[in-house]
């Protein structure tokens, strides 16, 4: 029942990623540097006043996202169940307070559970737990074993939370709409991840091992298959319906905002300069530009279960963003200003996703 990841094989567009330098010169006289130095206690005051300001200022520019447990996306919701969702959240339960069983309704329910949910809901419960599997289920009581030490995993559980919290409150804000949020961890992936080509160019010889999103967000590097799952996760983790959709041979994020559904790329991103083509896609342009059919996608993970028919990504109100390329982002004025191929600039006005 475990979607086997493994298989995946994803390529990504390479892009090369413009650097800008800048030196200032001084031009103050020695005599005006040392005049500086020479304060007055009220400019003292003053200066300690405005640092004090400035440094409330960036406090409160920081986001206050606590870590949330149990996530799920609606879509993933909808296709495994009301069962397997209750019987994540009792397992999710028993790992944090170091349990080996949990309440599960039976075999089927458990095992298709354990094969989905701690991959796109909790990367590091992922890699630190395995299932029982045929014969895991007696009386309603499901179990499961540690990799590590239940000391050890208490211990990388609460570096990952930090990881995750630190990740959104130091680019996301408390009062960014679900489309901020979005765009924010799409910048922060396409300027703080790589890709991995030395795991690309093994998968075509053989199984790589250890694919997960949390080796992506805790090496800074990965294939498709990590790279969307750990997009989407932070982006659940920071209140936005967000799940992943396989097509051929690649994987990618799908969010769904004031009730309509996009594909985002975060893998087509990194490098890019931040590509905005990738960026609240439609349907009919992901086939269109990539050349995955919607009728060959496979919506939440959900393995062997061709879903991407009965989910819709329609609306194009993003599409003047394709070709695009970030310059800058006004989150309160809700503007991006972004250059196409020819160097052209252009504005875009977000204000109804604002």
């Amino acid at each position: 029942m475990r979607k086997a990841i493994a298989s995946v094989l994803c390529l990504t567009l390479a892009a090369v990623n413009l650097a800008a330098c800048s030196s200032n010169t001084n031009d103050t006289a020695p005599a005006d540097i040392a005049g500086s130095l020479i304060a007055t206690s009220s400019e003292t005051s003053n200066t300690t006043a405005e640092s004090t300001t400035e440094t409330t200022k960036e406090t409160e520019a920081r986001g206050h996202f606590e870590f949330k447990p149990v996530v799920v996306a609606s879509i993933f919701r909808k296709i495994m169940g009301e069962d397997m969702c209750t019987a994540y959240g009792n397992f999710i339960d028993a790992v944090r307070s170091g349990k080996d069983s949990f309440a599960v309704k039976d075999q089927e329910t458990y095992d298709w559970m354990m094969g989905q949910f701690p991959c796109v809901c909790y990367p590091v419960v992922e890699v630190s737990t395995e299932s029982n599997y045929a014969g895991a289920v007696k009386d309603g009581i499901g179990t499961f074993q540690y990799k590590i030490p239940k000391e050890e995993f208490a211990v990388k559980n609460a570096e990952f939370e930090k990881l995750v919290t630190d990740i959104l409150n130091e680019n996301l804000r408390d009062d960014y709409s679900d489309f901020e949020k979005v765009l924010a961890l799409y910048i922060y992936f396409a300027n703080n991840y790589t890709y991995d080509y030395e795991s690309y160019e093994a998968m075509k010889d053989h199984v790589v091992e250890d694919l997960s999103a949390y080796r992506f967000l805790t090496t800074g590097h990965g294939i498709c298959s990590e790279c969307a799952p750990a997009f989407s996760y932070l982006l659940l983790q920071a209140g936005v319906d967000a799940t992943c959709v396989g097509g051929y041979d690649h994987e990618w994020s799908y969010v769904t905002i004031n009730g309509k559904n996009y594909h985002v790329d975060p893998t087509f991103a990194m490098e890019s300069g931040v590509n905005l083509s990738y960026l609240m896609e439609t349907d009919q342009r992901r086939e269109d530009d990539d050349g995955f059919k919607k009728k060959d996608n496979i919506v939440g993970n959900h393995y062997g279960d061709y879903k991407g028919t009965e989910f819709n990504a329609d609306d194009t109100f993003f599409e003047p963003l394709k070709g695009g390329y970030l310059e800058s982002w006004d989150p309160e004025k809700n503007i991006i200003i972004y250059r196409d191929d020819d160097g052209n600039m252009h504005e875009f006005d977000y204000s109804p996703f604002g």
